[in-house]
């Protein structure tokens, strides 16, 4: 263990462990000698950001987790006992992510997180460190794959990913010139940047980005500095709230082709509705989950989401951490995981090495088979938004 995880240990050491094995402290030795389940309960710890700017991306990943843990414990638990999804609040702050990281090291089974990207760039290093695997199942590969195999990417590399659903756009809309309002956080220049590669691929011309700052409040002077370079089509990387700010503004000065407005994955969000009303009709979105899909499991997923939500659709990332939780499920009834503390460091390695080459793993909305860490075969989605409801346009499914 490295001299500065002891020091934060140190700080901390009033605090009560609790192992994501479960709600016991001890396990029976007649169990653990018999290699069955010895826990009461699975508790899987969840790094989330719960309060702050984004809160409301974490409240729906949270609640996805907690959807699956219903259902699993409705149908008989993991391994036949129930499991709890811990709600650990780390805001967007980098120190509060390595505290509580710190509190799970030397008891944790497995943990779902950290959210958002800063978070994730201070309290991964040390759960890798220390052996324990992190589903960091809403960041781009880029992020997740410094600390292969003690991560999961929910994504491919993204500059294979995201050129081919922007092509499909920008050949569906015949665009010609492009320009791209980009707020420098997280992932999102890395997602602008990928975005440039199909914005080429269609034969478009790529014009300067615009940079959206993080305290924008007003954005007249960004929109006459996009419009000064006289495009015909525009991608947004931003927060969602200014997304529908910026595309408001935009209607006022005059652009009336919706469909040449594409707004990326992390920006469909509740903001992105509720403050862009009717003014974002026909505008074109692009993410990871599909609302038409029709199965049973999805249309009581959706339901539920829509019942919890004031009827708002379930977003791109909501099915991210309702998926976790059953690979989660699944690699410990396939592995035979026991949660016997004793174990913690061979169970850990069962379950990363079975998640990091999961096979015919089934998904939310379909299957897929993760090679090394990340996906090889889900698909991405283009959608129009027509009478407030996001109308599929394309579905992109990687060879």
């Amino acid at each position: 263990m490295s001299k500065k995880l002891l020091i934060v240990l140190a700080l901390i050491i009033s605090c009560t462990f609790v192992w994501a094995g479960g709600g016991q402290e001890e396990a029976p030795a007649g169990d653990a000698e018999a290699g069955g389940v010895v826990v009461d309960e699975w508790e899987i710890p969840f790094l989330n950001v719960l309060t702050g700017p984004i809160a409301s991306i974490g409240e729906y990943l949270q609640w996805g987790a907690e959807r699956a843990a219903w259902e699993i414990n409705e149908a008989g638990g993991i391994a036949g006992k129930p499991v709890k999804i811990g709600r650990i609040d780390t805001g967007m702050s980098p120190e509060q992510g390595t505290v509580e990281m710190s509190k799970l090291v030397d008891s944790a089974l497995v943990v779902m997180g950290p959210v958002p990207e800063p978070v994730i760039m201070a309290a991964v290093p040390i759960a890798a460190e220390e052996g324990l695997y992190s589903f960091t199942a809403t960041t781009s590969f880029e992020y997740a794959a410094e600390y292969f195999p003690w991560a999961l990417s929910y994504f491919p590399p993204t500059d294979e990913k995201l050129p081919p659903i922007i092509q499909a756009w920008a050949e569906n809309v015949g665009a010609k010139k492009v320009v791209q309002f980009v707020e420098n956080y997280g992932v999102w220049a890395g997602m602008a940047a990928a975005h440039v590669q199909g914005i080429t691929d269609a034969g478009a011309v790529v014009l300067n980005d615009v940079e959206v700052p993080g305290d924008a409040i007003t954005f007249g002077p960004l929109v006459v500095k996009a419009l000064e370079q006289e495009p015909d089509a525009i991608i947004f990387a931003c927060n969602a709230e200014k997304v529908a700010k910026i595309i408001i503004e935009l209607k006022n000065r005059g652009w009336e082709d919706m469909a040449k407005l594409l707004v990326f994955s992390s920006a469909d969000d509740a903001p992105l509705y509720t403050t862009g009303g009717d003014k974002i009709e026909g505008v074109m979105v692009y993410n990871y989950s599909d609302p038409s899909f029709t199965t049973p499991r999805w249309k009581a997923f959706r339901q539920a989401f829509k019942d919890d939500h004031d009827g708002i659709e379930p977003f791109s990332l909501s099915p991210n951490y309702y998926d976790a939780v059953y690979m989660i499920k699944r690699a410990i009834e396939e592995t035979g995981v026991t949660g016997d503390p004793k174990k913690l460091e061979e169970e850990r390695i069962l379950i990363r090495d079975y998640v990091n080459d999961i096979s015919n793993f089934d998904g939310l909305q379909f299957n897929w088979d993760n090679r090394g860490g990340y996906p090889a075969n889900k698909p991405t989605y283009l959608f129009q938004i027509k009478n407030g409801v996001k109308v599929k346009i394309a579905e992109i499914i990687p060879e």
